[in-house]
C-alpha cells in the first residue's frame, strides 16, 4: 500500500513536463544589436519589377520593435552592455510586396508584404544558440482608403519582431 501511495504522489507532483517557457537560458538578459539592412536595391529582379518598393529606415523600426517585444513579451531583460547577456543579431535580407488579388479591371486590389530576416542568437560565451531565417508578413487592401502600405509596414515590423521573439523565447 505504501508503494502505491508513493507511486501516485510521484505522478501528481511531477506533472506532465509542459511549460510555456520552451527554452531555459542561463542568462537572464539579452542585448539586441541594431538590425542591419542588406537589401540590394539595385539587383536585377528589383530593377524591373513594378511591385517592388523599399521601406525607408525599416531596420531602425525593426530594432525598436524587437526591444519593445522583449521588454513586454519575455522574461529576458533588454540591456545595452554584453556582460552575461545573450546577444541577438538580425540582418534584413529581403522585402517583397506581392499581389494577392486583382479588381475586375486587373488592377491590384490586395497585397502582402514580406520581410525576411536572418537572426542569430549567441550566449554570453559566444556560442551560437540559435540561427534561422524568420519571415514576417502583413496584408493591406489598396481599395480601402483607411488601409495603406505605411500602416501595413508598421504591422509587418510588429509581426516580424513578434516572430523573432517567439523563436528566441519559445524555442522547442
Amino acid at each position: 500500500m505504501l508503494f502505491k501511495l508513493l507511486l501516485i504522489s510521484i505522478f501528481f507532483l511531477s506533472g506532465c513536463g509542459y511549460t510555456t517557457r520552451g527554452y531555459q537560458f542561463k542568462e537572464s538578459k539579452i542585448r539586441v544589436k541594431p538590425v542591419v539592412n542588406q537589401i540590394r536595391v539595385a539587383r536585377e529582379a528589383r530593377r524591373y519589377s513594378d511591385y517592388t518598393s523599399y521601406p525607408i529606415l525599416i531596420e531602425e523600426r525593426l530594432t525598436n520593435g524587437l526591444v519593445a517585444e522583449f521588454n513586454i513579451g519575455s522574461d529576458l531583460e533588454v540591456v545595452s552592455q554584453l556582460n552575461d547577456a545573450l546577444e541577438l543579431e538580425c540582418v534584413i535580407t529581403d522585402y517583397r510586396r506581392q499581389t494577392l488579388s486583382y479588381t475586375d479591371s486587373d488592377d491590384p486590389k490586395e497585397q502582402r508584404l514580406r520581410l525576411r530576416v536572418k537572426m542569430k542568437l549567441t550566449d554570453s560565451e559566444g556560442a551560437v544558440v540559435l540561427e534561422r531565417d524568420v519571415v514576417g508578413q502583413a496584408t493591406f487592401d489598396l481599395t480601402d482608403a483607411a488601409d495603406s502600405e505605411t500602416a501595413a509596414q508598421n504591422d509587418l515590423v510588429e509581426d516580424t519582431a513578434r516572430r523573432i521573439r517567439e523563436a528566441v523565447v519559445e524555442l522547442w
